[in-house]
């Protein structure tokens, strides 16, 4: 009964391993990281469709404009600004490739539709949205790390109602400055709704895993984070954000307010993989006052140690799911280790070094319950032949016979068990981490966040013919079997057959993992390989 309740607990711990990573974020959609479960009834309530004020012909599609460009230049990205709406027409992230390939262009996280730049300002009144053609103050700007530089743009209307926008660039980060200020000089009461729009882009999604990422707008406001994906249908939100943003799997582009009243947003359907957001700040303006936004923005990758150093909240943005308590210390330690060890595949390695000697008594006391199982397996067999037609008598029999020999007959399994939420939160981190994106390792192995496909079976093969496979995910399987052959087993010959097809399932279901997992994995088994050698021989 205790052999067949062990077989349950490995059968069990296996199937958490595997479903968790491409079943958890389909059970749970868009609530993975949400706080704070209550949210004030003044922003609650407010959700309601958008206003046919959103979605009218614009005064950009009946008068054409001249467009002027202007280019900024840092050691991290070129971008590119429009005077239509003051926008960006394109952000070019400098380190940062489409592809593996060193031939691929550069991540633009500043694609347009139509016209609508990211952080390109309109107006929003009586139902249409009015696109501003701004002047600007230069055509050109390029940093060194050390400089900082602004770009001014202004836009007058007929009437007299003047905005200016402010940019204020730095050399040595994604974050930039930005002002919005508004002069009512019409003689009268101005009533409008400044327009800013968001927008990225993210290249279309390939594969069920691919499904486990947000792609959309994404909020972080009173503690909680709150995504929606760009496939829902369009509405408008009104709250105090500590920041809005649009983001994919690895890029965030992200607007932080300096506001204290409300900011209606909306999030944009998806469209050409662009990635597209609103929002609309209310202004009452008598005559003569003036208004001003201050706002900063972050256009840029997501990188967990960058983005903690803001003090916004902004590490928030990346997915590391249920387990992002131990994802991300677990990121901390693997970009520590890469400081003195300019490898991640080594500081993979390390880390499992670190957490193999973390669970080293637990791995001990393991293999001496299995090996006590063992000892006691003819006393088990007596008594189980001897009430073999009364099961509650046998067990009962079964656990004195434990209790007297001091044994826990799960300890066994104790540090399987132990070790999925360790391997669960690797897999997020190698998952979702930009620093593992394109992180070669040594020989074949060029990313460590993709699958080893060095690899391809025969094209005659049923099914599988032609499918992509790599040597690492075949090494793991074969130190499970040398694992388990030095194993201590109290299982019946039937049993322990049934677990010899444990390696194999593992090897199919790693051809699909991250190489990184494998080496981790890879890398743990040929440790516990040496823990068991060593406490086997120390036990004689």
């Amino acid at each position: 009964m205790e052999q067949s309740r062990l077989i349950l607990a490995i059968i069990l711990s296996v199937a958490v391993l595997f479903s968790y990573p491409y079943l958890m974020k389909k059970l749970y959609p868009q609530q993975e990281e949400k706080a704070v479960k209550e949210v004030p009834v003044s922003i609650k309530d407010t959700y309601k469709k958008a206003p046919e004020a959103v979605v009218v012909p614009t005064e950009r599609e009946l008068v054409p404009m001249e467009e002027e460009l202007v280019t900024v230049e840092t050691p991290l990205y070129r971008a590119t600004f429009s005077s239509i709406g003051g926008g960006i027409k394109s952000w070019v992230l400098k380190g940062y490739g489409t592809k593996l390939d060193p031939e691929s262009p550069n991540v633009d996280m500043a694609p347009s539709i139509d016209r609508d730049y990211s952080f390109g300002t309109g107006l929003l009144s009586e139902g249409r949205k009015r696109i501003l053609n701004f002047k600007t103050s230069q055509r050109a700007l390029k940093l060194s790390p050390a400089q900082s530089s602004t770009l001014s743009m202004v836009w007058v209307s007929p009437e007299g109602l003047k905005i200016e926008k402010r940019y204020t660039f730095s050399g040595s980060t994604y974050m930039v400055k930005g002002e919005v200020i508004i002069y009512n000089e019409t003689g009268k009461s101005v009533r409008e709704k400044i327009t800013t729009d968001l927008a990225t882009y993210s290249p279309a999604l390939k594969g069920k895993a691919s499904a486990a990422y947000n792609r959309g707008t994404v909020k972080y406001e009173a503690g909680g984070i709150e995504r929606i994906d760009a496939d829902e249908e369009e509405e408008i939100h009104k709250g105090r954000p500590q920041w809005i943003g649009v983001e994919d799997k690895y890029f965030l582009t992200a607007l932080i307010p300096s506001t204290d009243g409300d900011i209606e947003w909306s999030s944009r359907p998806l469209e050409n993989d662009v990635i597209r957001a609103n929002l609309f700040l209310p202004v009452d303006l008598s005559p003569s006052a003036s208004y001003l936004f201050k706002y900063k923005a972050y256009i840029g990758p997501k990188e967990y140690n960058r983005l903690k150093t803001y003090s916004l909240n902004l590490e928030r943005s990346i997915e590391f799911g249920k387990f992002g308590f131990m994802a991300s210390p677990m990121l901390v330690v693997l970009t520590f280790f890469y400081r003195f060890i300019p490898n991640y595949g080594l500081a993979i390695i390390l880390l499992t070094v670190v957490i193999k000697i973390a669970f080293y008594p637990l791995t001990k006391h393991s293999l001496k319950s299995m090996r006590d199982m063992q000892k006691i397996q003819p006393q088990m067999a007596v008594l189980k032949e001897k009430y073999k037609g009364d099961k509650q008598k046998m067990n009962k029999e079964l656990m004195e016979l434990y209790k007297r020999q001091k044994i826990n007959p799960l300890g066994g399994c104790l540090p399987m068990v132990l070790q999925i939420p360790v391997f669960i939160a690797l897999y997020e981190v190698l998952y979702v981490a930009i620093e593992l994106r394109h992180a070669p390792f040594m020989l074949w192995i060029k990313d460590l966040s993709a699958a080893d496909t060095l690899l391809r079976l025969p094209e005659a093969l049923p099914m599988l013919g032609g499918s992509p496979f790599g040597p690492l995910p075949l090494l793991m399987g074969a130190t499970m079997v040398i694992q388990q052959k030095m194993t201590p087993t109290a299982m019946d010959p039937a049993q322990a057959k049934m677990m010899m097809f444990m390696p194999i399932i593992f090897t199919f279901m790693f051809l699909n993992f991250p190489t990184g997992l494998v080496l981790y994995w890879l890398v743990n088994n040929i440790l516990q390989i040496g823990q068991q050698y060593y406490i086997h021989k120390s036990a004689r």
